[in-house]
């Protein structure tokens, strides 16, 4: 028989598709980038988004409201037959500026509700640098002007990305400097200390994780010395690697996997990204000219993570949102809410928030659980 709270599920689920539908054919912005829609299926994304955590739901984001956002929906579900399953969350440990920045907040309903967001890999590469954000994408990329654009100091990855090769060697010489708790990682600090000693026996220890960009496997040295059951890395190099308990992949391969049908998907229970998703969509690296594109790669990681399961997520925090095009995103209280839209913010570790709008060094790791798959706590 089912309960109050069970029927009060329902009812708000089959509300929120209803307006998830609505918005599809009412909302009309000023500035759009080119999507077909696609089919909708049961929208985990919608519900999870306004899902109760341990009693409280986050207050509505002011800085975003009737702004279009295409963050898109995962076209399968991460749970067994499309049922909502009960998932455990840590209480949160407020950061004070997220507190005065408002990051904890809900975000309105997505603007492109049924765009598949692992179509962004089939996007046209950037075949030539481009200097200049479009004309007809510059609201896109600022959220309607909200956000300012700095030109400037510009790269652009002129020739194929040479396959790479990792060795044992060389995850032995990172969990050699593990061991000695030496300054470690892309910014030579200790974060990742903070997230291994705290989250390990719940998120690393025998749990499957995938790492989300890596150009050196620090991270994955030290999920494996951390005793990972596997790490697979998702990575836009072609990586060649004999090390045990690592594999790699690059993303087009694995979205087609992923796509390709139930018994091929993978899911994890807990994902790793540093200093990647800001680059994402700016065409640096010759991936696609997207807008969207490090909203779209978070609502991909939402349906390859565990409901519940844990995002440990550095990118460039700061008190103001900025765009250096074309290298990367300064994440301030404007597009951070936006990042974070399906997942539980637990604590912020390490750094603080950055004031410098000139440097993108400040990258904590942010801890986030996945809220996508899961039915109200």
């Amino acid at each position: 028989m089912m309960t109050k709270q069970d029927i009060f599920d329902i009812i708000l689920f089959i509300i929120l598709l209803i307006v998830s539908t609505l918005l599809v054919f009412e909302k009309t912005p000023t500035h759009t980038i080119s999507i077909a829609p696609q089919r909708v299926t049961m929208n985990f994304h919608l519900y999870a988004q306004n899902l109760t955590i341990n009693g409280t739901v986050d207050p509505p984001c002011n800085r975003t409201q009737d702004i279009y956002i295409c963050s898109g929906y995962c076209p399968w579900s991460n749970t067994h037959n499309d049922k909502l399953i009960a998932c455990s969350f840590l209480p949160r440990i407020l950061h004070p500026d997220f507190v005065k920045l408002r990051i904890y907040c809900t975000p309105e309903p997505d603007s492109c509700p049924t765009y598949d967001a692992w179509l962004k890999d089939t996007l046209p590469p950037t075949l030539e640098h481009i200097k200049r954000i479009p004309y007809s994408l510059y609201a896109n990329f600022t959220l309607d002007f909200s956000i300012p654009v700095r030109y400037g100091l510009q790269n652009f990855l002129t020739d194929d990305i040479l396959p790479r090769n990792w060795t044992n060697e060389e995850i032995e010489k990172y969990r050699m400097q593990l061991q000695q708790r030496m300054n470690y990682g892309l910014n030579k600090n200790k974060d990742i200390y903070l997230a291994l000693d705290k989250y390990a026996s719940i998120a690393v220890i025998n749990k499957s994780c995938a790492v989300i960009g890596a150009e050196y496997p620090w991270i994955e040295a030290a999920l494996l010395e951390y005793n990972a059951s596997m790490v697979t890395t998702i990575e836009h190099a072609t990586i060649f690697s004999n090390v045990t308990r690592l594999k790699t992949i690059t993303p087009r391969a694995f979205a087609q996997k992923q796509q390709s049908g139930t018994r091929s998907r993978e899911f994890f229970d807990s994902v790793w990204s540093y200093s990647s998703l800001e680059h994402d969509g700016l065409g640096q690296y010759r991936d696609p000219l997207n807008p969207y594109g490090d909203l779209q790669t978070m609502t991909k990681i939402a349906c390859i993570l565990r409901p519940g399961g844990f995002l440990f997520l550095g990118v460039p925090l700061n008190i103001k949102d900025h765009l250096q095009y074309n290298l990367y995103r300064l994440y301030g209280p404007i597009r951070l809410p936006l990042l974070y839209r399906y997942f539980h913010i637990v604590e912020v570790l390490g750094a603080t928030v950055g004031k410098d709008i000139y440097s993108n060094e400040i990258q904590p790791f942010v801890v986030l659980q996945n809220k996508v798959g899961c039915k109200r706590s």
